[in-house]
């Protein structure tokens, strides 16, 4: 990740406060009922729906007036954004967030949460951002493109004077300092009402109950195909947030590819875990289909065990030619053995590896340790020699300095979001660790000895 940040938020449902710190691989943990799921969907909504919450027009606060300055000076220019223009920018998408909190919340979760404050903290680059600019007769057919640290933004003699065409920059320039590799890049956003589609490299968000939604899409998307096909853009009466709308409008977008840069980590999940693959049939409305392993047949996912139907999303994205950033997902052990628990902590951090952030909910002590042991792992003298022992190879191994864990505690009504600290054997877990020690001071304890026979 060429940029670093972390979302704070305040007041928000039955939060009072937490910063999260972004990172390769992030791990929410705590208590049921403590707003795990709220902190995903909202970190989830400012990255797929931030880009649409700039004002139509130019803005007048002070803080844009300097961007528009600094814009005006540059073009034609090739520049550098160095961290004092920077977080100019990062503070004019704060001015933003603060103004459009509310609207960002209502539109995720179809109803209104109270929300005290969200901002952009602690930004900072592995290195400055180079602008580049593309002198042009035409801007027709022309577009903003990006690269490793450089922004390519064509330009008229005519952009200089234009304050809209340097609002659009400013825009571009901000949501890439912001989010390039996390989701899709900015493009005009519709202002169109309803339920909008995917944009290309949007974040990933695999619900949790992904069983039922399984189980039940076609029924699901029928409804949102016919309000599209009759343009309707009420509120739509089925009762889910928009991550889970897009889990479903991405099912209809799947195509099997074996380019896929992740296919190889889909396939490891096939063979290590499922034991048989996941197909589709294409259609309006693709069926998904599992094919145990040396069977010729094809079930469908109804009878399926729950571990199927649990990772099936997972293994067809995993496999799917179309294009998201980031992977948002909910407890991610649901209806998994412990054995298996552990192969799909590995198959995350091997997402986390390979350019993908990931990140998850988890009330498993089990898939937690194992992101610790391969932590520990990464960093262990006699590395070389535990991964032929064990069966690692290299990319399963994660640096800790690319992991965060985040503690959600209730205090009384509230929740409080902490970050853990890590040791040399990885994150600790309080809220696991008290459940595992009563349970074992409950064992020895009930435990009947010769000295609990019966008195004669």
């Amino acid at each position: 990740m060429e940029q670093t940040w972390a979302l704070k938020v305040e007041r928000f449902g039955k939060i009072k406060q937490g910063e999260i710190d972004i990172a390769p691989l992030m791990l929410f943990v705590g208590d049921n009922n403590s707003g795990k799921s709220y902190l995903m969907s909202l970190l989830w909504g400012v990255l797929s729906e931030g880009r649409k919450l700039f004002p139509k027009d130019p803005p007048n606060t002070s803080t844009y007036k300097e961007i528009d300055r600094f814009l005006e000076s540059s073009i034609g220019d090739d520049c550098l954004i160095q961290d004092r223009e920077a977080q100019l920018f990062v503070q004019w998408f704060n001015d933003v967030l603060r103004n459009k909190k509310s609207e960002l919340v209502r539109t995720i979760f179809r109803r209104k949460i109270p929300i005290g404050s969200l901002s952009i903290e602690r930004y900072r680059r592995s290195e400055p951002l180079r602008i580049i600019f593309e002198k042009k007769d035409s801007l027709q057919d022309t577009r903003f493109s990006t690269g490793k640290h450089y922004i390519r933004i064509p330009y008229t003699d005519r952009s200089k004077g234009q304050a809209t065409e340097r609002y659009r920059m400013a825009q571009y320039i901000t949501w890439n300092l912001l989010m390039d590799g996390l989701t899709s890049p900015f493009y005009p956003p519709s202002r169109q009402g309803g339920i909008q589609g995917r944009a290309i490299g949007e974040a990933l968000y695999l619900p949790a109950s992904r069983t039922g939604f399984m189980l039940s899409y076609k029924a699901l998307v029928q409804e949102m195909m016919e309000r599209m096909i009759n343009e309707e853009h009420e509120e739509p009466s089925l009762d889910f947030t928009l991550p889970v709308y897009r889990f479903l409008q991405a099912l209809l977008r799947l195509e099997e590819s074996g380019q896929s840069k992740y296919a190889d980590i889909g396939r490891f999940i096939e063979t290590e875990i499922a034991n048989g693959t996941m197909d589709q049939e294409k259609g309006p409305i693709p069926s998904f289909y599992y094919c145990p392993q040396g069977k010729q047949e094809r079930l469908p996912l109804y009878v399926t065990s729950s571990l199927v139907t649990e990772l099936s999303p997972l293994i067809l994205f995993l496999k799917s030619k179309a294009t998201y950033r980031s992977l948002f997902f909910e407890e991610a052990e649901a209806h998994l053995h412990p054995r298996v628990q552990r192969i799909l902590a590995t198959a995350l951090v091997k997402l986390a590896n390979r350019g993908m952030p990931v990140w998850l909910t988890t009330h498993s002590d089990i898939l937690f340790q194992q992101v610790n042991n391969l932590i520990k792992l990464h960093q262990h003298p006699k590395r070389e020699q535990l991964m032929k022992t064990y069966g690692y190879v290299d990319e399963d191994a994660i640096d800790p300095k690319k992991v965060r864990a985040y503690q959600f505690r209730m205090q009384g009504q509230d929740t409080i979001i902490t970050p853990l600290i890590p040791t040399e054997n990885g994150f600790p877990a309080e809220t696991f660790n008290e459940v595992i020690w009563q349970l074992n001071e409950e064992t020895y304890a009930f435990q009947i000895g010769e000295e609990d026979g019966e008195d004669e």
